[in-house]
């Protein structure tokens, strides 16, 4: 039902006589269709992510089993508008595989004050590099361990920031569920400069800060797979209990040509009016592009590569990654390779090597990943 209102809603929106006498439209591969009146356009566009994952060992198998298994990582789809400067809007669906659907963003901004834009609605609260890195543009298939458990991720909210060309900054607040008849709130704050932003060389810096009021007494996100989606196995005891969580994070990024390098480093803790528990992490990542090719950069945040030639662009990397909540720890290194065929076309192929200790016990195990990636 949800799938038939939007396409009825853009149907609508780019049928009218108004817009048959007056717009233009363009089609571009990984950016949708844009249809143009005026001052008025409307983008709409989606992706598709196809995955599949082999893997061996108890870090990734409940049992120390082997395993494999499919899915439809993400399949979205999204209208987006835009009235003048001032005015911009979006609404997002994502189709699961057991047929449901969920809106996930569903904003408005204004654009008009000098100072800051400001996004009122279902939006990604702004914290960590790797977090407001999209999942069609970021370089692995998964993000890391430590990057999910922060993130607040997609939430209803305010929320005020910028950004040029050399620095960006935001600020939110958020509605992450119920606690006691009361909304438990989120609060997110990002700042990020870039002392060199050139075609060719990009140098980034970033810190963020994140304050949750934990809905049902329970931090949700301590658990976390080792970067394998389907895999069954994952690092932490269970669920922290606690009334609030705060959280750090520190971010770090440069290019120069095909060259690409960024880290992170969080640190955090859920407060349960006893014995608070410490949650902290990190990864450090590296890329080459072979082809010759950079990975563009702005808005504080990195996009996905474009091929110049025909035979598309090749890119290696690697990444290494640390999590610890409480007292157990998980590490996942990751070698890939991706081949960008064009634009809208990406075939991923990701091998890991997963390391846990958890209640004393040494876990390990690895992984083959390969996702198929269609943006249009």
């Amino acid at each position: 039902m949800k799938l038939k209102l939007l396409a009825v809603a853009v149907a609508a929106a780019i049928t009218t006589p108004a817009a048959f006498a007056e717009s233009s439209s363009t089609v571009k591969a990984g950016k949708g269709i844009t249809v143009k009146t005026g001052d008025t356009s409307l983008n709409i566009g989606g992706r598709i992510q196809l995955d599949a994952d082999w893997f061996d060992g108890d870090a990734f198998s409940k049992g120390n089993v082997s395993g494999s298994d499919s899915e439809v990582r993400r399949a979205r789809l999204f209208a987006k508008g835009k009235i003048g400067s001032d005015w911009e809007a979006k609404i997002r669906a994502d189709f699961k595989e057991d047929g449901s659907t969920k809106v996930d963003e569903a904003w408005v901004k204004f654009k008009g004050w000098n100072f800051a834009d400001l996004t009122i609605g279902t939006h990604k609260a702004n914290f960590g590099l790797e977090t407001q890195t999209s999942s069609k543009d970021i370089t692995a298939i998964e993000r890391t361990m430590s990057s999910n458990a922060f993130a607040i991720g997609n939430k209803k909210g305010i929320a005020l920031g910028k950004a040029n060309k050399d620095y960006t900054w935001g600020l939110g607040l958020y509605d992450l569920g119920e606690e006691g008849g009361n909304i438990a709130t989120g609060f997110t704050g990002r700042f990020t400069f870039s002392p060199i932003n050139t075609k060719e060389e990009v140098f980034h810096i970033g810190a963020g800060f994140a304050k949750q009021r934990l809905a049902g007494d329970v931090f949700k996100n301590a658990d976390q797979r080792l970067e394998v989606h389907t895999a069954d196995e994952k690092v932490g005891s269970g669920s922290i209990t606690g009334q609030s969580f705060t959280g750090y994070n520190l971010e770090v990024a440069y290019s120069a040509g095909p060259f690409h390098t960024q880290a992170e480093y969080f640190d955090g803790e859920v407060d349960n009016g006893a014995n608070d528990t410490s949650i902290e992490g990190y990864y450090a990542q590296f890329g080459y592009i072979i082809t010759g090719e950079s990975r563009p950069y702005s808005g504080g945040k990195f996009k996905r590569v474009s091929p110049k030639g025909k035979g598309g662009a090749w890119e290696v990397f690697g990444r290494y990654s640390q999590y610890e909540p409480g007292q157990d720890e998980a590490t996942a290194f990751t070698l890939g390779l991706n081949y960008y065929a064009n634009n809208a076309i990406r075939v991923g192929v990701n091998y890991i090597m997963g390391d846990l200790e958890e209640g004393g016990v040494d876990k390990d195990g690895n992984s083959i990943a390969v996702r198929l990636q269609y943006v249009f």
